[in-house]
């Protein structure tokens, strides 16, 4: 990541930078959707959206229990996915 790319993220409210982390992580979510629709493998993966008018009054922890289970749910699909990929090349 470069300096810009930072100084930009830095220059975001707290509100914006929790919607810009959301949107990064279902970014990420979808592409791993992308991968297992080329491979036929069943996606069970559920990525949250952050939504900034609803979600904008979550404590910092409940802001951090949220992402949380996003990152975990990711970690497990990767797992899963690499596992299946691994075993269909094998």
């Amino acid at each position: 990541m470069n300096e810009e790319f930072k100084n930009a993220y830095k220059a975001l409210t707290v509100n914006e930078k929790r919607n810009q982390l959301s949107n990064e992580l279902m970014l990420i979510g979808e592409l791993i959707k992308n991968v297992e629709s080329s491979f036929n493998i069943q996606s069970i993966l559920n990525v949250k959206n952050y939504d900034s008018q609803k979600d904008s009054n979550l404590s910092e922890n409940e802001m951090l229990d949220f992402i949380y289970e996003d990152v975990y749910n990711i970690e497990r699909e990767l797992i899963t996915v690499l596992s299946a990929i691994s075993s269909k090349n094998i």
